[in-house]
């Protein structure tokens, strides 16, 4: 198996595929929740593709693919990336604490695609509710690392890497559930913004002010709340401090977001986030 993780050495070709899957399972009950956004918000980044297929994923926010579909693509794909998606699935299935009908049936048909033994989605399920039951019980920092440690091992029992298939460590145990808010995204902005740079606040601010629209649908402030939720994540801005790169990961999601909700971004809308962004920085 491949040192490198799943995202560093699979085609865009499956990259799409995983990214449509993700999109369809959140899907699969009838509508995708903030929860569900949240995560796959964490899950992908849009730097490194092509244009053509940036659209195309930006796509999926309104029109999910057929789960099937891109499944089949995956379906001869290296064993680390088959067992990636299998992960992500069962996370998004689960992220909200119940499991619709529809998502259980699309388990069961990928992991029938994919060639997944019951041991392994047995362990990836456990795991799961290892990490939602850490989380609820609050323990402090050694306890939860004792109880990471013991859930981490079902995974390696069943032969599968977590640091290999979820390089984002999207499981990190020290995530909060921060809730959207206008009191925390102005925290955030203010705090971080000389880090974040001009162009990632400016597009920050540009859903923020168009999610203020009454005229605004709400499955676009769903999006727009989603990307922002993401945004004042602190758990996404340490990684980024330190190691000095920018809030990269960060821009492509409000990119993304912004897309999805382009028409509903008005000259006004616009006009005003920069003339914030000028206040904030300074002309």
């Amino acid at each position: 198996m491949p040192e490198a993780d799943i995202f560093a050495t699979s085609s865009e070709t499956e990259l799409l595929a995983f990214y449509g899957s993700l999109f369809a399972i959140a899907a699969a009950d009838g509508s995708v929740d903030i929860e569900e956004l949240n995560l796959l918000f964490k899950t992908i980044s849009l730097d490194k593709f092509s244009d053509s297929a940036k659209t195309q994923i930006q796509s999926y926010t309104t029109r999910p693919p057929i789960l099937n579909d891109c499944l089949q693509t995956l379906s001869h794909s290296q064993e680390s990336l088959r067992l990636g998606m299998m992960y992500f699935l069962i996370n998004i299935a689960w992220v909200n604490n119940t499991l619709h009908l529809k998502e259980s049936e699309a388990i069961a048909a990928a992991q029938k695609i994919l060639a997944i033994s019951d041991k392994q989605v047995q362990a990836m399920q456990e795991f799961v509710e290892k990490l939602k039951q850490i989380r609820a019980a609050g323990t402090n920092q050694n306890q939860a690392s004792k109880s990471l440690n013991s859930a981490i091992s079902l995974l390696k029992k069943a032969g599968i890497p977590l640091a290999l298939i979820d390089p984002k460590n999207t499981t990190n145990l020290t995530e909060t559930n921060i809730k959207y808010s206008d009191e925390t995204f102005w925290i955030k902005l203010k705090t971080f913004a000389v880090t974040a740079g001009k162009e990632v606040v400016e597009k920050a601010l540009i859903l923020y002010y168009t999610a203020q629209n009454p005229n605004v649908p709400a499955w676009a402030k769903a999006v727009v709340v989603g990307a922002l939720s993401y945004f004042i994540s602190p758990v996404d801005t340490i990684p980024d401090i330190l190691v000095g790169i920018g809030f990269t990961d960060d821009l492509g999601v409000l990119l993304a977001a912004i897309a999805t909700v382009s028409v509903y971004i008005n000259a006004e809308t616009k006009a005003q986030a920069k003339q914030k962004t000028n206040d904030l920085f300074g002309k």
